[in-house]
């Protein structure tokens, strides 16, 4: 579905394309559901849909039609609303793609980037140079990298941070998922005291929250590749929320510690890709936003020892268009999102608002969208949503990070994939809500044989190239250079096929049909 939506097969270092080492092959009819005339997308009404259409281009879950029963009144589609909260949008910095973000005591902000590396960045724009002994990221690719980074409870005491990262370096046997603290030195300019918490090649740690007790939760991703039991299976660090204290240790208190075939790290199961978290101010209990492949994006508050259900029970489909587990949403034993979306957009950061700057917002939720391309603020009762307003959405650009400021402002980071094309933007206080915007530029189609051989060069040297070879010739991955059968190939790549992730989420219409192109013209 997004970025994120990548195979399994990059905890072993592989992202082959098909399980046969033949190559690729004509993959099977999968149902069709396509939309209706009054199709609300993910703007939330048809007329918004078409308006954003028509600055954005069409959304990748625009195809998406289809539609689940939800198991009570509410889980599902609440109403649309125009908030009366007034707002501006400012931009306060240029950066290169990120993934996470948290906020010093100072005020100044430490993200970390999905290439590696980690910076700072003040309140006034100014970026520093990247941080000293950040660990480096070995062939960073759509699915490893640097992952999230947070900032210790204790930092004025401590100077502790955490942070997630999915590499394979020359030492391992298997690209591994690693949770690590450091403590950011006196100047500011390094980090200190590198030390691994856990790993494994059974992790993909895409965020990581610290509870009020000071233990550390850490959210691994499931199967990206929309196959296997692993988010079922306790013994697998797989599709599971871990939960480790603050120097790796296991909790005495961790669920499944008097199971001798579970995981000791495991604290709650059946997950398949979270990128929105967050630990709410009054209860104190794990929230999260998950991915799910093709429609069914949850909205959940995640508890020790529950069983969440994925890959038994989904209201989405498989990326390829396939149901999940023959479209069953309900189990005995695995727990309901307190709320889903149909389709995607793809949730990527989270934030309760608690501030005074924007009054009307107080007690809401905002999680970010990647390929659903807005902000999304959720009004509360409890824990059921009663409404919800899309923001953002005509500045047409995916949002990887929410995070209230310790000013009370709101600020938010963009997931576009081209480097130093994202920015950090500060939501303040205004009179009104902000004129209808033109769109940022999107990536056009090619217009010369010329340019769509060299886009189609550089996709192919960016996702395929690392498993294919540089020349197609096979490596992790099948042979595949000289297949001239383009529209199978494009269809692979958008929709993945046996082990290798489907990248429609990733890669542009444009960027599919050049890249593959570009396997055609490849040597044989």
């Amino acid at each position: 579905m997004t970025i994120a939506a990548l195979s399994r097969a990059v905890a072993t270092g592989a992202l082959a394309v098909a399980v046969a080492t033949s190559g690729w092959s004509q993959p099977a009819p999968i149902p069709q559901f396509p939309p209706g005339p009054n199709f609300a997308g993910v703007a939330g009404s048809p007329a918004e849909h078409a308006r954003i259409t028509a600055l954005c281009g069409p959304n990748r879950n625009a195809r998406d039609g289809y539609s689940t029963t939800p198991a009570f009144p509410g889980q599902t589609k609440a109403p649309i609303v125009t908030g009366k909260q007034g707002y501006a949008v400012q931009t306060v910095a240029k950066i290169d793609r990120p993934f996470g973000m948290d906020f010093l005591p100072d005020g100044r902000m430490l993200v970390s980037f999905r290439n590696g590396g980690m910076r700072l960045v003040s309140l006034d724009g100014a970026v520093s140079e990247p941080l000293a002994n950040v660990p480096q990221m070995v062939q960073p690719r759509l699915g490893s990298g640097m992952y999230d980074v947070i900032v210790d409870r204790d930092f004025a005491r401590n100077r502790t941070i955490y942070f997630t990262y999915h590499t394979r370096f020359a030492t391992d046997s298997a690209a591994m998922g690693r949770v690590a603290s450091a403590r950011l030195s006196a100047d500011s300019r390094s980090l200190e005291d590198v030390k691994v918490l856990r790993e494994g090649a059974d992790i993909q740690p895409r965020r990581i929250v610290q509870a009020r007790d000071g233990t550390l939760l850490i959210m691994s991703a499931g199967n990206l590749a929309d196959v296997g039991p692993a988010p079922q299976t306790l013994s697998s660090q797989t599709g599971k929320v871990l939960r480790i204290n603050r120097d790796g240790t296991i909790p005495k208190d961790n669920p499944f510690l008097s199971n001798p075939q579970a995981n000791p790290a495991v604290w709650a199961l059946g997950f398949r890709d979270i990128h929105s978290a967050l630990i709410h101010p009054r209860t104190g209990e794990l929230w999260a936003a998950e991915n799910t492949p093709m429609g069914g994006d949850e909205l959940n508050v995640i508890r020790a020892g529950r069983n969440y259900g994925m890959p038994v029970i989904s209201y989405g489909r498989q990326n390829s268009g396939a149901l999940i587990n023959g479209g069953k949403t309900a189990q005995a034993g695995m727990e309901q999102p307190l709320y889903y979306w149909t389709p995607s957009f793809a949730p990527s950061g989270f934030m309760l608002y608690t501030g005074r700057a924007f009054p009307e917002w107080r007690g809401d939720l905002f999680i970010g969208g990647m390929s659903g391309e807005q902000l999304v603020r959720l009004e509360m009762k409890g824990e059921r949503v009663v409404a919800e307003e899309k923001l953002l959405m005509d500045r047409c650009q995916r949002i990887k990070v929410v995070k209230q400021g310790p000013d009370g402002n709101i600020y938010v980071l963009t997931d576009e994939m081209a480097p130093e094309q994202n920015e950090i933007l500060r939501i303040v206080p205004a009179r009104t809500v902000p004129a209808q915007r033109q769109p940022v530029v999107k990536t056009a189609a090619p217009s010369t044989p010329a340019a769509a051989s060299e886009v189609g060069a550089a996709v192919y040297g960016r996702a395929c190239a690392s498993c294919h070879g540089p020349q197609g010739a096979g490596a992790s991955g099948p042979r595949i250079a000289g297949r001239t059968d383009t529209e199978v190939v494009a269809t692979v790549v958008r929709n993945g096929q046996g082990a290798m992730p489907p990248l429609g989420g990733v890669l542009s219409a444009a960027e599919i049909e050049a890249v593959s192109r570009h396997v055609g013209q490849l040597p044989r």
